[in-house]
């Protein structure tokens, strides 16, 4: 049963003079395990209108939470949703055959995926092909032009359009139930990857894990995090290890999280 909560409906409702903006503006949103993230960009240039994020209640379906928001009110110019997963495939573009999503995924995970998606990747020169989240199809009946795509697939193009101190570059980002790394070594990517992480110590395996299999000295190596979770204190643990860890700054002049800016300039 699904218990409607007023005042967390009124403190995530979207303004009605953006609503009827919408067909000029782009409306981004992640769902986590946990966690919906939410905000509203004008397309013409980089400025959030709204943002809001909530935690989503133990037993409630996402689509459910969704569906007492007023966001399902108007058809937006632009909609990017990502989601958390770990069951995806990267494959070279010179061997990538969108028919053969489900096969990948079977081959590198072992699932048989009723419904799979991809993304083309130019940046890496790769497809990312994925297993689609259950609630897909009925999100898409109240927002019909959503581009659904996991988180990762933004973390690969935050981390190549990102700047470089080094010969090695590591993009973290923490849910509050995984890990998704991304490593660069001269400009290319060399790993993508997501585990099950929630605690910080785990953080803190899987990196050194990475570090380790790719020779690379974590010390000095440059570290970019985009905390999701409530680990207030990760940062500080791995700027114990690696000199060079910082947060995400996808753009030093915006006054929102991000989690969001990642949607506008990746998604």
């Amino acid at each position: 049963m699904v218990v409607f909560d007023p005042e967390l409906a009124a403190r995530m409702k979207m303004p009605k003079e953006l609503l009827e903006r919408a067909e000029e503006l782009h409306f981004a949103m992640h769902i986590g395990t946990r966690h919906v993230y939410a905000a509203l960009y004008e397309n013409a240039s980089f400025t959030c209108l709204w943002s809001v994020s909530a935690e989503v209640p133990a037993g409630i379906s996402v689509f459910k939470f969704i569906y007492q928001r007023n966001w399902i009110e108007a058809v937006f110019r632009r909609c990017s949703v990502t989601f958390d997963t770990d069951c995806y495939a990267l494959i070279p573009s010179s061997l990538f055959d969108p028919q053969a999503c489900a096969d990948y995924l079977h081959m590198q995970h072992g699932v048989m995926s009723q419904q799979t998606g991809y993304v083309d990747l130019p940046e890496v020169e790769a497809a990312l092909c994925f297993e689609l989240p259950e609630w897909n199809t009925e999100l898409l009946k109240y927002f019909p032009n959503a581009r659904i795509v996991p988180l990762s697939a933004l973390i690969i193009r935050a981390a190549i359009g990102g700047k470089q101190t080094g010969p090695s570059d590591f993009v973290l980002v923490h849910s509050s139930s995984s890990v998704t790394i991304a490593a660069i070594k001269n400009r290319s990517l060399v790993l993508l990857s997501t585990h099950e992480a929630r605690a910080e110590e785990d953080v803190l395996y899987h990196l050194s894990n990475a570090a380790m299999r790719l020779q690379i000295d974590l010390d000095n190596c440059s570290l970019q995090l985009l905390n999701m979770s409530e680990t207030p204190d990760l940062l500080t643990l791995l700027q114990r290890y690696t000199k060079h860890a910082s947060k995400l700054d996808i753009h030093s002049n915006s006054d929102y999280g991000a989690s969001t800016q990642l949607h506008y300039l990746c998604a």
